[in-house]
């Protein structure tokens, strides 16, 4: 148990699939990772396999950070077990996309719950311990549309753009007991959701981006494990843009 205590771990939110996914394999390079999912248990079981497969440990927890009382009992279960986290990456999101002026009241809250409430609750649930420990981050996962807007997606630009407003003013909370908060706002990224766009219309998609090509989950994953370590530990109350030029 001591031991459990000792080793740092990291909480990554909605780990199952795409970029969690790849911030799970990547970050149990050199952390212990907890990892949540909603719903599908098989996903996660995969991705604790591909991890132990590594040589690494993850953990998954079926966990809806939506409810403020799941979030608690998750802070509960691993504090616990493994004592404070040296990070929580708050990945977790949903699209419900539709014109705002047809958009249902349940699909702009189902948005907002999942994409913006969560991250309170989850973080939330964390920070004491974390300023016990005095070290620490928190990312926060931004988007491309927050900056650019996307047709169709008002409810997720919306949360996207909190991510920047939340970074900045969570890091001057959190700056005196050593806590660096951040966010990133990823581009096209090549996930699993990507598989299912026609070729022609990936390529309309590509010449889009200047560097003419979509982003990869590893990419993502390696700018955050960059700014959970000490090189980066000036950085603090940013997002990180990283589109290959599309915002720009």
């Amino acid at each position: 148990m001591q031991d459990e205590i000792m080793q740092p771990w990291v909480l990554v939110t909605g780990g199952s699939r795409g970029i969690g996914r790849g911030l799970v394999l990547e970050l149990a390079k050199d952390y212990r990772v907890v990892f949540t999912y909603k719903n599908n248990a098989e996903q996660a079981r995969a991705v604790e396999e591909s991890v132990l497969r590594m040589g690494g440990e993850a953990y998954a927890v079926q966990c809806d950070g939506s409810d403020p009382e799941a979030a608690k009992r998750l802070a509960t279960q691993c504090l616990e077990r493994f004592g404070a986290p040296y990070a929580v990456i708050n990945n977790a999101g949903v699209t419900r996309d539709g014109l705002m002026m047809s958009m249902s009241l349940e699909s702009w809250r189902d948005v907002i719950s999942t994409n913006l409430d969560a991250v309170f609750h989850v973080t939330q649930a964390f920070l004491p311990a974390m300023c016990g420990e005095k070290r620490g981050a928190v990312l926060l996962m931004s988007s491309v549309t927050a900056i650019k807007g996307n047709m169709g997606q008002a409810n997720y630009a919306a949360t996207k753009a909190a991510m920047a407003g939340l970074a900045r003013t969570l890091a001057l909370e959190t700056a005196r007991f050593k806590i660096r908060v951040n966010a990133i706002a990823p581009g096209l990224i090549d996930t699993d959701m990507a598989d299912d766009i026609p070729e022609k219309a990936r390529q309309q998609l590509e010449k889009s981006i200047p560097l003419r090509r979509l982003g990869t989950v590893g990419e993502v994953a390696g700018l955050a494990k960059y700014l959970l370590s000490d090189a980066a530990a000036y950085i603090t109350g940013q997002t990180i843009v990283i589109d290959g030029g599309l915002s720009s």
